[in-house]
């Protein structure tokens, strides 16, 4: 949903911009922002919900292998991942 938008604002993706990621949930947010962090992402947040950020390209090719990363960080820290936003870039 967050890429067609992208694509309707004439915006390919594939320009590096600030993309931030959602978890939520009564899962281990702790270990979440440590491996993160060890990934190379800023981490925020307050009990149940973490915001990771980075900047990326979020074209499909180059945002896929983050996408499965998210989804498999909810997995293994038993939280819900919520998806993603970033801002628009066109050039």
């Amino acid at each position: 949903m967050v890429r067609a938008s992208l694509m309707a604002h004439g915006d390919s993706g594939v320009t590096p911009r600030h993309t931030l990621f959602y978890f939520h949930g009564d899962g281990d947010h702790d270990d979440l922002n440590e491996v993160a962090r060890r990934a190379g992402f800023v981490t925020s947040g307050q009990d149940d919900a973490t915001v990771l950020e980075t900047t990326i390209p979020v074209d499909e090719a180059s945002f896929a292998p983050v996408s499965a990363m998210m989804q498999s960080w909810a997995a293994a820290f038993q939280l819900d991942y919520d998806g993603w936003e970033c801002a628009v870039v066109t050039n």
